[in-house]
């Protein structure tokens, strides 16, 4: 190379127009590569704009191919820029398929971060040569980490004035609604009526002592929002999935789980099983159970990709807390860090996640036995980034002769925007279900004289 050659930054037009093509061919390639790529990290001025338009159907849940994305770049009058309607047509015959989509896509990358160390080097250079020795290995520093914090941000910082709009909307939406849900309905009158529903971005909590029915309430809560139309993620760490199938038919068709195990059905059982199967074939309720799912990546891929195969995606249940993986020093390192990811993740994807958690075993040596947010197994973590802690408790199980015999109580222990309370549900443990309590049972077990010590239900909030 001459003295007075100009050196081009690394890139490489092939693999750029491997991904492109690749997505254009196949759009399940974004499930491999969505995560990975942003416009800016294509070289080519044309080919961020081809990118960004496929992006952005994607994201939206829109097929994105060469008519489609050509159409979108010409409503943003940037189809000329971007090559044109030939240049996208050339792009998606030369590449033979996306099998290696994220192979390219990692060179795109690669290319990306090179450019930008030598930008940096080459500002670090002209400091050294001009700025101030003593300060210089400080504002190097600061050079450096700048480009880490650049690489890691999501999005820009927006002024309070850009977000009123939105905010004034939803506002509006919910003053139309005069007092309904403005969240996912979770199905119990009583529950959405305190909570609002299940709102976009929440992490919510539901914990309880084992055998408490903290598993049944949440894949409940998941089958409601499929019974209305919506699509639920259910990553079971636990159970696999038949079992969870197995409980829901119980559920649907109030068949004893007992008959389910054992095969030994009564002959009222029989049409009973029909309606269940029936009622489950048409809901869009989706069960992962692979143990490898227990990463918040993972579980980030794998909603992305119901959310592109489903075209939506409502809600996520995770059961539970303490089967998942994370990369602290210590247990309590780990919890916080699968916490405060999950609640990245449900922002990210403008959805709620309903996340189960043990209870400590500090319950049982209580005379109370009803759970207080420090019974949160490693709580700490777990109580500050919940957005809704609900804790599930069946004094029945306890005290046989409890006037809540039938009944669970719904502690809403933390409600960032929202009250504190109580909710009662009626348990049907044989049925896999819980169910809207009535009202009058709810107010006779309150009035009867309790047969043992307790504290009363106006001493029970934190």
């Amino acid at each position: 190379m001459s003295a007075g050659a100009v050196r081009v930054p690394p890139h490489s037009v092939d693999a750029e127009q491997g991904v492109l093509g690749g997505l254009l061919l196949d759009n399940r390639a974004w499930d491999r590569l969505g995560d990975l790529l942003t416009a800016e990290d294509f070289y080519r001025h044309d080919h961020r704009l081809i990118f960004g338009a496929a992006s952005s159907l994607l994201n939206a849940c829109k097929p994105a191919d060469v008519l489609t994305v050509f159409d979108s770049l010409q409503a943003s009058g940037k189809a000329e820029a971007a090559g044109g309607l030939a240049y996208l047509t050339s792009i998606a015959h030369n590449v033979p398929s996306s099998a290696n989509v994220r192979s390219y896509a990692e060179i795109v990358r690669a290319h990306r971060v090179r450019r930008e160390v030598l930008a940096v080097g080459h500002d670090i250079a002209e400091l050294a040569e001009t700025g101030d020795p003593s300060a210089l290995v400080e504002q190097a520093s600061g050079m450096v980490m700048a480009l880490a914090d650049t690489r890691a941000a999501g999005r820009d910082p927006v002024e309070v004035g850009e977000l009123l709009r939105g905010v004034i909307e939803q506002l509006q939406a919910r003053s139309e609604r005069a007092g309904g849900v403005s969240g996912l309905a979770t199905g119990f009158v009583d529950l959405d009526e305190k909570t609002s529903g299940c709102q976009q971005g929440d992490l919510i909590i539901v914990a309880g002592r084992p055998s408490m029915g903290k598993t049944t309430l949440a894949i409940n809560i998941a089958e409601n929002v499929t019974e209305e139309e919506g699509v639920a993620l259910v990553i079971s760490l636990e159970m696999a999935a038949p079992q969870l199938v197995e409980r829901s038919i119980a559920r649907y068709g109030a068949i004893d789980t007992q008959h389910l195990r054992t095969g030994k059905f009564e002959d009222n059982d029989w049409p009973r099983l029909t309606h269940a199967i029936q009622m489950l074939e048409s809901q869009r309720l989706i069960i992962a159970d692979d143990p490898g799912l227990a990463s918040v990546a993972r579980i980030r891929l794998a909603a992305r990709k119901v959310r592109q195969r489903q075209g939506r995606l409502d809600l996520i249940v995770i059961d539970y807390l303490q089967l998942m993986q994370g990369e602290g020093s210590t247990r309590n390192e780990d919890l916080g860090g699968i916490t405060r990811a999950l609640k990245l993740l449900a922002r990210d994807l403008k959805c709620p996640i309903i996340l189960l958690s043990q209870l400590s075993r500090k319950v049982e040596e209580r005379t109370n036995k009803r759970p207080i947010l420090s019974d949160l197994r490693e709580s700490g973590a777990i109580e500050q980034d919940a957005d809704v802690v609900l804790m599930v408790y069946r004094d029945e199980y306890y005290y046989p002769d409890s006037p809540f015999k039938g009944l669970a109580e719904i502690l809403i222990r933390k409600q960032r925007m929202g009250p504190l309370g109580e909710v009662f549900l009626t348990f049907q443990g044989q049925h896999s279900r819980f169910l809207n309590a009535d009202p009058q049972e709810v107010a006779r077990a309150r009035n009867t004289e309790p047969s043992k010590p307790k504290q009363k239900y106006s001493m029970l909030r934190d």
